[in-house]
């Protein structure tokens, strides 16, 4: 079994504009796709489980939001903690030749 890449990126709770501000980019230059993970993997803490479902060419998640741990009720188990996480991924439209991707981070 093929192991999937995980994101290795930037991880920041500060908005889309801002990041691009702070690096002398425009929002134009990303492809901007949501992020929402929901439970986690086992084994892993919810952060490192967002990681996962980041797309590995992102370059930095924005607008970083853990929404905390809901108890439920569900057949199987009297009561099941879920954790909840969303962000925004920026990916880069276009990479200049000899820039770094983000798996050589």
């Amino acid at each position: 079994m093929v192991e999937k890449k995980v994101f290795r990126g930037e991880m920041v709770n500060v908005s889309a504009s801002e990041y691009c501000e702070s690096r002398g980019t425009r929002l134009s230059d990303y492809e901007m796709r949501g992020v929402f993970m929901k439970g986690g993997y086992s084994g892993s803490t919810i952060f490192e489980s967002f990681r996962r479902d980041v797309p590995v060419e992102a370059e930095a998640v924005t607008n970083i939001r853990y929404l905390g741990t809901v108890t439920g009720e569900s057949f199987f188990y009297a009561a099941r903690r879920l954790e909840v996480m969303i962000g925004t991924a920026l990916i880069p439209k276009h990479r200049a030749q000899g820039d770094p991707t983000p798996e050589d981070r």
